[in-house]
């Protein structure tokens, strides 16, 4: 049986992560999970990767190497550290470079949706690396992030759906949702578009980069 590493920075990522893996039905893979939270509180200190906290996170990543057939970091924070894979004896991806990749290769305009202002610009500057300008429509989902702050997830998964039928119609590629917490969303959205989550997108690529 393969098995596929994730990094983490909370806890409410592993169910996330198993539910997708779950719903994508690979018998042959199993997940080992690895939560490092204080990593990113000194990350998020210094405003940046700080070198130390950098240098943590390599030898993490190449310590979790050792014990998988693939790993996944699903911060985005933390995820910087891996940009240039290669330096890592196996394959290493980022969640949301993965789903930039993937939805770059869908035609017309890509909407890339967020909940959490503090995530815009980064989120912009990242898929602005592999969709052109006049392709990408990167939207903050207003009042969302209020029902993630207040713990209702079911409500908060249920008012992204709510303001992707609400939009405004236009011809779309497809649909993102950029931020690990959003995936639930994908099962109350109902649209004849792909709709691309960071859990199964970076699954799928991880389970192709091991085969």
């Amino acid at each position: 049986m393969e098995t596929i590493a994730c990094l983490h920075t909370t806890k409410s990522s592993i169910a996330v992560f198993e539910e997708a893996l779950r719903a994508l039905d690979y018998d042959g893979i199993q997940l080992l999970h690895r939560v490092e939270s204080e990593l990113l509180a000194g990350a998020i200190e210094g405003q940046k990767v700080m070198p130390a906290v950098a240098a943590s996170i390599q030898q993490i990543l190449v310590e979790m190497c050792q014990h998988a057939d693939a790993v996944i970091v699903s911060s985005t924070t933390l995820g910087e550290v891996a940009w240039d894979a290669t330096q890592f004896s196996k394959p290493v991806l980022r969640v949301d470079v993965s789903l930039a990749k993937l939805a770059s290769r869908y035609h017309g305009p890509i909407l890339v949706l967020c909940t959490s202002d503090a995530s815009m610009a980064m989120t912009t500057r990242l898929f602005s690396a592999f969709i052109p300008a006049e392709r990408l429509c990167v939207e903050l989902v207003p009042r969302a992030w209020a029902w993630f702050n207040n713990n209702d997830i079911a409500g908060y998964h249920r008012e992204i759906a709510r303001y992707i039928q609400q939009r405004p119609e236009s011809p779309l590629g497809c649909i993102v949702l950029a931020q690990l917490s959003m995936a639930g969303a994908e099962k109350y959205i109902n649209s004849t578009l792909a709709v691309l989550t960071g859990p199964s997108v970076s699954l799928q690529m991880a389970i192709e980069a091991i085969y």
